[in-house]
């Protein structure tokens, strides 16, 4: 986890270095080991805008305290790292959001923090699923994580959902998109449309053999761990056992590690880049 340690510091940089735009990376966080899907995603964002000063900032303040709390380690919010990266001395921000919809996170958390540090320009990239093009960029890049057969086979994807009518519509978009190219694969939601009951009884009519349990989410986190593959009652898991004895598989790596998914981000960040 060195990647915090350089997360967090300010960091003095000469005049010279601060003509490029600064990079932020907007993402929700995590306090678990998936934690290294962000180092990955940096390392990607290195490779294709050299020269860049990159920070970080988290937008979930739960996992923020509770890293705090348990590890010792600080993580900023937006306006935080924004500040900071005013103090040294650049004018001019690019802000990339690391959420998967424009839901609650990247409203209040991305474009209205964005808004509160004087005398910075500041240009914001936008979450995966903004537009109908990044809606067909994501099925064609996940589609090559699905299995070959998808006879005997079903996939269900884990998405988190979103509280807010605009993210609640790019998930809905999202799934009927999915259903519309593939018969065995369903999206769910932790928590909102559309529904995880949904997906299970969409399960239940294919009677697969094998179930491929997938999340899609940018880090492979707590609601992979617990929600999605845990052995207690309430689990994703144990639901779909509860239907059938499925040959169940469970993928424990964030969308942050498709390149395909990678590529969607990374030229919303060009634009944003651009637009400065």
């Amino acid at each position: 986890l060195l990647i915090l340690s350089v997360i967090s510091a300010p960091g003095a940089l000469s005049a010279a270095s601060t003509a490029k735009p600064a990079i932020v990376l907007a993402a929700f966080g995590t306090s678990t080991a998936a934690f290294d899907t962000y180092t990955h995603f940096e390392q990607k964002v290195k490779e294709r805008f050299p020269g860049y000063e990159i920070r970080w900032a988290f937008t979930s303040r739960k996992v923020r305290h509770k890293l705090a709390q348990e590890k010792g380690q600080q993580l900023n919010d937006l306006p935080t790292t924004l500040r900071e990266v005013k103090a040294a001395g650049f004018n001019r921000v690019a802000v990339q959001s690391l959420h998967i919809v424009p839901g609650e996170e990247w409203d209040k958390k991305v474009v209205q923090a964005s808004r509160k540090i004087p005398g910075l320009k500041v240009a914001l990239g936008k979450p995966l699923l903004s537009s109908k093009q990044d809606q067909e960029r994501v099925l064609k890049a996940l589609a090559q994580t699905f299995p070959e057969d998808l006879k005997d086979t079903a996939v269900v994807l884990m998405a988190h959902g979103s509280p807010v009518p605009e993210g609640e519509k790019a998930y809905l978009a999202f799934d009927r998109l999915l259903r519309s190219h593939y018969r065995n694969v369903f999206l769910g939601t932790v928590e909102g449309k559309p529904s995880k009951e949904k997906a299970f009884e969409a399960v239940k009519q294919a009677n697969p053999a094998t179930v491929v349990l997938m999340p899609f989410m940018f880090v492979a986190g707590e609601h992979v761990a617990k929600d999605m593959l845990a052995d207690d009652q309430e689990s994703w898991k144990s639901e779909l056992l509860k239907q059938k004895a499925y040959r169940l598989e469970g993928i424990t790596k964030g969308l942050g590690y498709q390149d395909g998914i990678v590529n969607i981000y990374l030229d919303h960040l060009d634009r944003a880049l651009k637009s400065l």
